[in-house]
């Protein structure tokens, strides 16, 4: 049904755009094509705002299979800067950790784990007044997590 109109994607005047996790955008004949597809889960697809039920997802199938391929080129591209930020979000949490006393010194330093519900540091739970401060700095979506293990 739709090869037709997508087969010319690679040479689109419109290319696909990544809009956030997961999700890619592609606007192509008067049509908008939004596609979520994270990790395991069945993608979802809306044409035109509206969500196509699961069981016609096959009718689009290479719409779903060429914007997917573009998503995964798009994150695997960007992997290695969210790992570099990832990696100064953990030396800047541990530097806070020894700045404010919490323990000793960065050699005593064995584990911390920041998420939006608690903070632990070498396995003990920190009190809320810590937490709040932490997590106010550095969580910045309800799913974000910081862990380290030494």
């Amino acid at each position: 049904m739709l090869a037709g109109c997508f087969s010319g994607y690679a040479q689109a005047q419109n290319p696909a755009k990544v809009t956030g996790p997961g999700t890619i955008k592609w606007a192509d004949k008067g049509a908008t094509y939004i596609l979520i597809s994270i990790g395991d889960k069945l993608p979802r697809l809306f044409v035109n705002n509206k969500e196509i039920p699961q069981a016609q997802l096959d009718s689009y199938s290479k719409v779903i299979e060429k914007l997917q391929q573009q998503l995964w080129g798009q994150e695997k591209q960007e992997a290695p800067a969210k790992d570099s930020e990832n990696q100064q979000c953990l030396n800047n949490i541990a530097g806070e950790i020894v700045s404010e006393k919490i323990i000793a010194s960065a050699g005593s330093l064995l584990s911390f784990r920041l998420d939006a519900h608690s903070f632990m540091v070498n396995g003990k739970q920190q009190p809320f007044t810590i937490y709040t401060r932490f997590k106010n700095k550095f969580i910045t979506s309800g799913d974000r997590v910081y862990q380290f293990n030494n």
